[in-house]
């Protein structure tokens, strides 16, 4: 089974990852210490150009991971690993990764062929309409071990080359009652109280999370932003924290120009993103990911510039009270 030490990450926490394609998970990692990323980057070539600090993932045949790690110090030496049909893959730790605990996210096939994961739960846009591994899920579907359903759900119009959801569960043969399971509860959060940390729970237990690994996620997840969509913030002016803060935090402000512009939320980097959007006071709030969809389409980092009218909008989708971050002074 496989076993991956959990490390907090930091600007140094560059992993080469090794990918067994049999198992469609990461068997081993190796860790490039002070990592040269101008040296990196011209091993990568021109898949790098525009990715200074090499924050996207980049997958690597043997010999380009072996010249990546001798450019970091490292040996890639692994005759004792029993993966014959593998790759490599080059990025940062991520933050799951910081999880006391085997977070089952990239370890879906050897969780349920082990009966540590009780649900697996799939979702993409779909076209294509098919998920990377998928192949490998399937094989043990034809082999009597797991159960698979799959659900196709059209988006209302085209969200530029996409045209809706496609969902597929699998679980460990005798567990199929799961999935229902999972569709009642994530059906009782579309009621008025929306997603929260009960919810949060209760999908954690059908998966097949132990009490303690709940525990963690949910104190993690309320201290970041709370449940049920994408954590996203802004930047409000002095009138709009006061006209917050007589509407009780249930709504976002009138935007103070013909632009609100929202950012991914990131709690490590508060003051930062204050600083940088100016404004009396940088908050938070939870949207959830077919709403945020529906307004801007796609998102992929970069700031989402809503046009000042459509923040009404915005706010009917709104999950939990908007809270303030930080204020400036």
């Amino acid at each position: 089974m496989v076993e991956v030490s959990r490390l907090k990450r930091d600007r140094n926490d560059l992993f080469l990852f090794v990918f067994d394609r049999e198992q469609w998970c990461p068997v081993f990692l190796i860790r490039l210490e002070t990592p040269d990323l101008d040296r990196l980057r011209s091993l990568l070539g021109s898949a790098a150009d525009n990715d200074p600090e090499l924050n996207h993932g980049y997958r690597l045949d043997e010999d380009e991971a072996a010249a990546i790690a001798a450019a970091s110090g490292t040996e890639l030496e692994l005759s004792g690993l029993d993966t014959a049909d593998r790759e490599y893959v080059l990025h940062w730790l991520h933050s799951i990764d910081t999880a006391p605990y085997l977070v089952h996210t990239g370890y879906e096939l050897p969780l349920l062929l082990d009966g540590r994961k009780k649900l697996a739960r799939m979702v993409h846009e779909y076209p294509p309409m098919t998920f990377d591994g998928e192949h490998r899920f399937d094989h043990w579907v034809a082999q009597g071990v797991l159960h698979r359903e799959e659900i196709v759900e059209p988006f209302g119009r085209p969200m530029g080359e996409f045209l809706g959801f496609r969902t597929v569960y699998y679980t460990p043969k005798g567990e199929e009652w799961r999935i229902p399971a999972l569709k009642l509860i994530v059906e009782a959060s579309a009621r008025p109280r929306g997603w929260n940390e009960d919810f949060e729970r209760l999908e954690g237990m059908i998966f097949g999370y132990e009490d303690w690994q709940n525990d963690w996620w949910i104190d993690t997840g309320i201290q970041g932003g709370g449940f049920g969509g994408v954590v996203l913030c802004c930047s409000v002016d002095a009138a709009g924290l006061a006209w917050m803060e007589a509407a009780g935090f249930r709504a976002l402000p009138p935007a103070a120009g013909p632009v609100l512009t929202i950012f991914p939320y990131d709690p490590v980097a508060v003051e930062k993103m204050l600083a940088d959007a100016g404004g009396a006071a940088l908050v938070s709030f939870v949207v959830p990911g077919i709403a945020v969809l529906n307004l801007s389409g796609p998102l992929d980092g970069s700031p989402w510039r809503l046009a000042a009218d459509r923040v009404p909008e915005l706010n009917k989708h709104l999950r939990r009270a908007v809270v303030v971050r930080a204020r400036r002074g």
